[in-house]
Order: C-alpha cells, then sequence, then structure tokens
C-alpha cells in the first residue's frame, strides 16, 4: 500500500501499536522508503528512524535499536529521554556514552527553543475587521509545519476564520515540541501568542475556538477551563485529563457559553478517562459531540475536514 503523506503512514503505525502488532508496525517501518513518496521519506527520516527504534525494542531486539540511536545521535538529532529509559538499552555498553551525547544535544536544542506561530487569513482578509479566530495546537511531539499538512487551516478559512498555529517552546526532541511537559509554560506560551495576535489583527473575542490532537487536545482543554483567554468552543482530537478539568470549571465553562467537540479513534474506544470527561458535560450541560474516528486508533482521520466542518456548525452554527 502506497502513503502520500507521512501522516497517513504515521497514523497507520499507530494503530498498529494501539492493537499491539508490533511486527507488522516494524515490517511497514522498515519499508518506509518503498510505501513513501522519497520527498516525504528524506522530509521524515528522523521520525522514522526513531519509531523504528522504539518498534525494535518492543520485539525485544535490543541492538537495532540502539543502532539506530547511535545513527541518529551522529546526525546531530537529538532523541527524547524517554527512549532511554527502556532497561534492556542500559546493558549496552554504548548506553552511557549515547546518553551524554543526547543530553549534550538536547541541552543546546532547548537553549535555542522559542514559541513560535504562523497565521493564515481569510481570502478578501480587510484590515480592520473583527474576524474570529481559531488557535491549532499541534500534537506532542509535533511541530506547526507538520501539524497543517493534516489540520488544514482551509475549513475555517472558508468561514471566516483567522487561523493561528502555534507551536510550543518546550523541545521534546528533535524538531518534536511538546505542550503536556510543563502546562505553566504552554498556558504562557498560548496567552502570549493570543497577546501578539490581537495587537496584529482585529479579532472578535466573543468568537475564539482552540483545537488539537492528542498533547494539543489536552492543552486546547487546559486554556478553555483554566480560563486561561476568551475561548468559545474547543475540538479536541485524542484528548486526556487536564489539572484544570474539574467540575466547577467546566460548569463556569458552560455558563461562559462554551461548547466542545471530541473525537477519538474506534479501535481504542472506550477510554475511561473521556467518558468521565463526557459525564461532567452531561452533568453540568456543557453542550458536546463526541465524534467516532471508524477503523483507526490515537490517529488523525482520512475525513478530518468534513468532522472539522460538523464541528464548526455545532459550536458557532457557521
Amino acid at each position: 500500500m502506497k502513503y502520500n503523506k507521512y501522516w497517513e503512514f504515521e497514523g497507520e503505525i499507530t494503530t498498529l501499536y494501539n492493537q499491539k502488532k508490533y511486527r507488522e508496525a516494524l515490517n511497514l517501518l522498515e519499508y518506509a522508503s518503498e510505501y513513501l513518496p522519497k520527498q516525504e521519506f528524506d522530509k521524515y527520516l528522523f521520525e522514522i528512524m526513531i519509531l523504528k527504534a522504539e518498534f525494535y525494542s518492543h520485539e525485544e531486539m535490543y541492538e537495532e535499536s540502539i543502532n539506530v540511536i547511535s545513527y541518529l545521535l551522529n546526525e546531530g538529532w537529538a532523541c527524547d529521554k524517554d527512549i532511554f529509559d527502556e532497561v534492556h538499552l542500559k546493558a549496552d555498553i554504548r548506553y552511557v556514552d549515547l546518553k551524554n551525547k543526547n543530553d549534550s544535544l538536547l541541552t543546546k536544542a532547548r537553549e535555542k527553543a522559542r514559541f513560535k506561530y504562523a497565521v493564515h487569513l481569510p481570502i478578501n482578509y480587510i484590515e480592520g475587521k473583527r474576524y474570529p479566530l481559531f488557535i491549532a495546537l499541534h500534537g506532542d511531539p509535533g511541530n506547526i509545519g507538520e501539524f497543517s499538512e493534516y489540520w488544514k487551516p482551509d475549513e475555517f478559512l472558508k468561514k471566516g476564520f483567522i487561523v493561528v498555529y502555534v507551536q510550543s517552546s518546550q523541545l521534546y526532541r528533535h524538531n518534536g515540541f511538546s505542550w503536556t511537559m510543563n502546562p505553566l509554560i504552554s498556558r504562557n506560551d498560548i496567552k502570549e501568542c493570543y497577546n501578539l495576535i490581537l495587537q496584529e489583527y482585529s479579532i472578535d473575542e466573543e468568537w475564539v475556538i482552540i483545537g488539537g490532537f492528542s498533547g494539543g487536545a489536552i492543552t486546547a482543554l487546559d486554556i478553555t477551563f483554566a480560563n486561561v483567554i476568551p475561548i468559545k468552543g474547543f475540538i479536541a482530537i485524542g484528548p486526556d485529563f487536564t489539572k484544570s478539568f474539574t467540575k466547577v470549571n467546566v460548569k463556569l465553562a458552560a455558563e461562559r457559553g462554551v461548547r466542545g467537540i471530541f473525537m477519538e479513534g474506534e479501535i481504542i474506544m472506550p477510554l475511561e478517562e473521556q467518558e468521565e470527561m463526557i459525564k461532567v458535560f452531561e452533568e453540568v450541560d456543557l453542550p458536546y459531540e463526541f465524534y467516532v474516528n471508524k477503523g483507526i486508533g490515537h490517529a488523525i482521520p482520512q475525513d478530518l475536514s468534513d468532522k472539522l466542518n460538523k464541528a464548526l456548525s455545532f459550536i458557532c452554527n457557521c
């Protein structure tokens, strides 16, 4: 099977992982250059290789796993610290040197990391006119480049939204940033970005929607229920609990007129955390809809644009 985009390929890998089909996932990864266009393979080589290291470890192929890590570090690409917590890797004579090298690469890269954002304006944008705003948050670990390839701005732009993609300042690994490493830093990043957008553009602050995938979904909920900035609605794909998700905070959000969308992959449903959150929504009368992503796990659905259109109709009747 051929994949046009890396995110489609990664979604298949994630679904196989959710099904504990590690060998099948590894077979796909080992032949990624055949399944992906060359441009996509080259662009996402690090992500493909780090996944190979993880699945080698799942299959107890520890030497192969650490060989991949060694290759990545020799290329100057910092891996996440979590992969070094794989107990069996510690038995390799190269472990200490590789971990020290990785720590050094991470430290240097984190010193340079800053939050950034990219703005997309609707067609026929008129300076001074007030526009609704959508804030898009990448997954963990991710970046605004890869995120905007699958969570496209089109559905929002067509409905007159300004769209801002925000990239966390918290570096998790090479080219991968995290929202959930420190939620307080994430709140500051998003609030600062929001204030900058207010200075640059005319925003209707009564119509601000926030959304994201995985770690971005968790942070979208946190921003909403902590009332960091005025949020009218949220779109969360694969969310989990955040500390600000309390019955009191959700009730206050409902009183502010907040509406929300959850999406999750059929293969990993039901999830206890999501069911508990939905129970709270119903108890405090916060309007919500739940979309099931058929045939996949914790991944992006192929029909995301259609679901985003449906989500906007529910949240703002637009």
